[in-house]
């Protein structure tokens, strides 16, 4: 992981949450991902652009019981994603009244996860919309404790 301070402020969640979950990070070249975004058709945002320098390549596993959670911002993956295409993410920002761009996937369905204008953080997939939390940080430890609301809508 580089030292940037926004890697740093990664580091610093990984460390506060590493009991419950695990937490991979691999290298980001922030211009190859924003490439990667742009051929496939995503709008490359400055706030995607904050969101990728700062959590890029980010894999999260949940161990609960009998299962596990999984959340990555692997750009590959991410791009891969079944739920979200580009034409998705623009009907997405329509339905939501805000512009969102797609930042991750989570759960072995792999459900989009989206970062709206105004910070939230949502899950999206077959059933619908989820919000996470308000933060991406916030959001990350909201699934630790699992203290968010499942709702759909």
């Amino acid at each position: 992981m580089n030292g940037t301070p926004e890697r740093r402020a990664l580091q610093e969640l990984r460390d506060a949450l590493s009991g419950p979950a695990t937490f991979e990070v691999h290298p980001l070249d922030i211009e190859e991902a924003c490439q990667r975004y742009t051929e496939d058709g995503y709008e490359v945002t400055d706030q995607l652009r904050e969101f990728l320098e700062s959590y890029g390549e980010l894999t999260m596993v949940l161990r609960f019981q009998n299962s596990e959670m999984e959340l990555t911002t692997s750009v590959e993956r991410t791009l891969e994603s079944t739920h979200a295409t580009p034409r998705n993410v623009r009907i997405f920002a329509k339905e939501l009244g805000q512009p969102v761009s797609l930042v991750g996937t989570a759960f072995v369905t792999e459900e989009a996860v989206l970062l709206a204008e105004n910070g939230d953080v949502l899950f999206v997939g077959d059933a619908g919309y989820q919000r996470i939390a308000n933060g991406f940080e916030n959001a990350v430890r909201a699934l630790v404790t699992g203290n968010w609301d499942r709702t759909f809508f």
